[in-house]
């Protein structure tokens, strides 16, 4: 994965020219479970070599397609110390196929529904999951925790790319997700089962431990497609915090300190991004471009915060798709949510705030934009193709108007050093200047 952060557009196809380091295990499609697995020349069956691992293993995929006729749910946990990593060997692409029945079961699923549960310390990395429009998720995570998903593909699902339900120590960073939320045409479970839900979805999140700083990473992703075909048409966005404990009780909203920061969403049929019920969420440097395409669903916004307190939204691009779609706005019972240097372009926030000169009304200028509208979330470009799309045009008001966010006054030090991990680079590695002066959205000039 060497080239991931200087060519993210096609970041899946480069990787593969560089044979993966430090494997302990290995598998192809064409393994064969008697083998060894200590080599690729002598590798075991997906299932065989994961059955196979222990705490520490990094588990090497060699390119092929893999079919799944059920879930993948890992037989062992790493540990904080070691962690088992299931990896893209890096001789082609390894893609992960649903061939089982459309019956809501996600492609890969840890945890078994209560909290903390297992498998958990786990990473999975390189990989393209295609659910065939009959898988429910590519992954998700119900009771588990510290799991990492990182620089996958995942397309062609009922219900996300990433889920999780009750969980916490999650990491999405610089995955592509594409075309999620089609409801199967005969599935064999109640429609309802499918679709209401996002392309990340970070539902009722837990507190593991009491740490102050950040539990849970949404970054550096490209999203697009996402749609709710559910009866409900409430969901459908591109990243969702999604309530506290299952309530949707404002008063209970209390969930640990979550960081979206460098993603790009466009073209989906809900919200950008969205804070619904929660609490200590942050989005820092988010490009939104016209979203909310589904005209079955109510005017969103871009940026949503909802029945939601103690939030930071600083430095993104929205840009609106119609006119009567906030690019920031509020409902419900909303409290201590600050912005900063935000950029709103093509309509109007749907609330007044204390301090309106932290949002700037402008054309962001970007490069070359996708051609989006109404119901197109279903044909919008996929990610490996928009190349610099969204990028900024050298005359954007957006360039150096960021300020830095760990010079905020009465953060947590957890919080600062934590932010400070991630701010100073954007979705594609290019440097941030420290104190200030960074481009808005997700992209640095």
């Amino acid at each position: 994965m060497m080239q991931v952060l200087k060519n993210f557009s096609s970041a899946i196809m480069v990787s593969h020219r560089v044979f993966s380091s430090g494997c302990t295990l290995y598998a192809s499609p064409s393994g064969n479970d008697s083998n060894s697995g200590s080599s690729a020349s002598a590798p075991k069956t997906f299932s065989g070599a994961a059955n196979a691992t222990q705490p520490g293993a990094v588990l090497c995929l060699l390119a092929g397609t893999y079919n799944l006729s059920s879930s993948f749910n890992p037989p062992v946990s790493g540990s904080p110390s070691s962690w088992i990593v299931y990896k893209n060997y890096g001789d082609g692409p390894v893609n992960f196929v649903w061939t089982g029945p459309p019956d809501a079961s996600p492609m890969f699923k840890m945890g078994n529904g209560t909290f903390p549960s297992n498998p958990a310390y786990l990473e999975f990395r390189g990989l393209n999951m295609d659910g065939k429009g009959n898988a429910a998720d590519g992954f998700f995570c119900r009771g588990s925790h510290h799991l990492r998903f990182i620089a996958n593909s995942i397309n062609n699902t009922g219900g996300s790319g990433i889920g999780s339900i009750r969980c916490d120590y999650l990491t999405s960073d610089h995955n592509l997700i594409n075309h999620n939320g089609y409801i199967p045409p005969s599935p064999t479970v109640p429609t309802s089962w499918y679709s209401w839900t996002s392309a990340i979805s970070y539902n009722s999140n837990q507190w593991f431990d009491n740490y102050s700083g950040f539990h849970n990473i949404v970054s550096n992703n490209i999203i697009t497609g996402e749609v709710d075909q559910s009866t409900n048409k409430t969901d459908g966005n591109g990243i969702i915090l999604d309530l506290s404990n299952g309530s949707y009780d404002p008063t209970t909203a209390n969930t640990p300190p979550a960081l979206i920061i460098n993603n790009v969403v466009y073209g989906n049929g809900g919200r950008c991004i969205l804070g619904y019920v929660v609490t200590n969420f942050w989005f820092v440097n988010n490009t939104c471009y016209k979203n909310d395409l589904d005209t079955a669903e109510f005017n969103f916004g871009s940026f949503q915060a909802s029945d939601s307190h103690d939030g930071y939204v600083i430095n993104n691009i929205a840009v609106a798709w119609q006119s009567n779609h906030p690019p920031y706005e509020q409902s419900g019972t909303v409290s201590n949510v600050r912005y900063y240097t935000d950029l709103a372009f093509g309509a109007s926030n749907n609330f007044s705030y204390s301090d309106p000169s932290q949002f700037l009304q402008a054309d962001p200028l970007l490069l070359n934009p996708p051609i989006l509208g109404a119901g197109q979330y279903a044909t919008a470009l996929a990610p490996a193709l928009l190349g610099n799309g969204l990028t900024l045009l050298p005359l954007s008001l957006a360039y150096n108007r960021g300020i830095d966010p760990s010079t905020l006054s009465g953060l947590p030090a957890a919080i600062v050093s934590d932010l400070k991990k991630y701010i100073y680079t954007d979705i594609n590695g290019n440097p941030r200047p420290q104190g200030g002066g960074g481009d808005l959205g997700a992209y640095q000039h």
